[in-house]
């Protein structure tokens, strides 16, 4: 998955979002200063960390998209020092700021990498440490280091935690997007494969389709290599594919190798098996797996499968109306032309050859409108590829022009 950050759009957002979280943990702490306090609270050095604040808000706010990630992370750490100077100078209303560094911790677990956010903490916790041993106010200082440093931990993760589905949600619908409007059933089914398999991390994905004989199925398209295909080759993966597919419901694949302990750290889920139904119907599966069994599947993957083959099966519709609909567009091509010429037919045995040349006039000219129309639709669709226009056979025509003049029987049209 990409990294937060990697756009100028959400390096500003990330550079806004800084900027509010300081001007809003200044505001906090001038308002202790209003409400009633601890009398031995140095409330001059305790303005201090506010408005400088206030400054970095202002700053972060005219850097905006110009932000760097590093340069952010520096910022979250400065906010870090001021809210340190804080409990520093706060005497006897101490306790009440190292809250602040749940944003801290929030911001960075929203924004940064893991390995980043982590960072954060481990800063968090070593400047609360020194503030402590610098300072007398506060009673059992190693219970409440580990209480403040919990809580912006689990705080922080909790949100990392929530933010991480969140995005991996947006990234499945933004790749099932990616295939909505394909009117060809192979590609349609083979982009399914490869997008439930690049989101769930799997080994291998397939789309299984009825036999031609309606003996079984057969795969219709495949993500990942053939290696990793013969997971479905086991008499458990096989029941599975068969329950999802009969009776329209998902099921769980299993390794057929019985687990060798409780303790075993690999367990016998292999993958799911999604049919894809249409009017209520199986139609297809789809099935994605992992080479190497585990005890449970991802908790997203059901959600994740089930997403991709509704796709898929609004796909196979999409195949079904433009088959129809080029099968419409060939007959009334067809029948525009074949009657066209059976007038010019008729009009040429009764003699009429002017009404014969007619009639074939006015079926090149229906005849060109439809190709243009068909033509027109290419063009705002995926457009005209190389070869697209090339004939199978050349044509006859210039064989015809160049055809000796039949004799006419006696009694035929001249």
């Amino acid at each position: 998955m990409v990294p937060y950050g990697s756009t100028q759009s959400e390096r500003e957002l990330m550079a806004r979002a800084l900027a509010l979280l300081f001007a809003a943990g200044g505001m906090l702490v001038l308002l202790t200063l209003v409400l009633p306090h601890a009398g031995d609270t140095d409330e001059l050095a305790l303005a201090l960390p506010p408005l400088l604040a206030f400054a970095v808000a202002g700053a972060l706010t005219a850097l905006g998209p110009r932000a760097t990630i590093a340069a952010l992370q520096l910022y979250l750490f400065g906010g870090s020092v001021l809210i340190s100077g804080c409990v520093l100078v706060g005497g006897g209303s101490a306790a009440l700021y190292p809250i602040l560094y749940l944003l801290v911790s929030s911001y960075a677990f929203f924004f940064f990498s893991l390995r980043a956010a982590l960072v954060q903490i481990i800063a968090c916790g070593a400047l609360f440490a020194l503030v402590l041993l610098l300072t007398s106010d506060t009673r059992f200082e190693a219970a409440t280091w580990v209480m403040v440093l919990g809580t912006i931990a689990v705080g922080g993760m909790l949100v990392g935690r929530l933010v991480a589905a969140v995005r991996a949600q947006a990234a499945d619908v933004a790749a099932v997007s990616q295939m909505a409007g394909s009117s060809d059933a192979s590609v349609a089914l083979r982009a399914t494969c490869e997008g439930v398999a690049a989101s769930l991390g799997a080994d291998v994905a397939i789309m299984l389709e009825p036999a031609p004989d309606g003996d079984g199925l057969t795969v219709a398209a495949m993500a990942g290599s053939a290696e990793s295909g013969l997971v479905f080759t086991g008499e458990r993966a096989r029941g599975a594919l068969e329950v999802a597919y009969k009776q329209g419901v998902t099921a769980l694949m299993e390794t057929d190798e019985a687990p060798r302990g409780v303790h075993r750290f690999e367990g016998t889920a292999l993958g799911l098996a999604q049919p894809v139904l249409r009017q209520g119907e199986a139609v297809a599966v789809l099935a994605v797996a992992w080479t190497s069994p585990r005890r449970s599947l991802p908790n997203r993957a059901r959600t994740v499968a089930l997403l991709f083959a509704a796709e898929a099966s609004l796909a196979l519709d999409r195949a079904e109306a433009a088959a129809q609909d080029r099968e419409r567009q060939a007959l009334e091509i067809n029948d525009n032309i074949v009657q066209g010429l059976v007038v010019a037919k008729y009009s040429a045995q009764r003699g009429n050859v002017d009404g014969a040349i007619d009639a074939i006039d006015d079926t090149l000219v229906r005849a060109r409108k439809l190709i243009s129309d068909q033509l027109a639709e290419v063009l705002s669709g995926r457009g005209i590829r190389p070869g697209d226009l090339a004939r199978a056979e050349a044509a006859g025509v210039e064989a015809g022009l160049n055809a000796p003049a039949r004799t006419p029987r006696p009694g035929s049209p001249r």
